[in-house]
């Protein structure tokens, strides 16, 4: 696809992109949290999600911001280090 049809795609699921991005948190936490390849994660974002599986996303969302001690998704946290990851519970990151 070239550059130009790539931007006047529409970006669906923002709600979700935006409480992952929100809550300071990888996409690759929130797909090993849900059981599945990040890669699997990032193809069902391409496609607006049912009511069901984007609340099934919000609640590992919200799950992991409470481990990492950020349970409010509105702040954001860029500067996740690999310590931080190391330190949620039941996580062999």
């Amino acid at each position: 696809m070239n550059g130009k049809a790539q931007r006047n795609r529409p970006l669906r699921n923002r709600d979700v992109r935006a409480a992952i991005e929100g809550a300071g948190l990888r996409y690759w936490w929130v797909a090993e949290e849900l059981g599945v390849a990040c890669g699997t994660l990032s193809n069902r974002l391409r496609r607006e999600l049912s009511p069901e599986a984007k609340q099934e996303i919000l609640t590992a969302v919200q799950r992991l911001a409470d481990r990492l001690g950020n349970p409010a998704p509105e702040a954001p946290n860029s500067g996740v280090t690999l310590e931080a990851r190391a330190s949620f519970p039941g996580r062999g990151w």
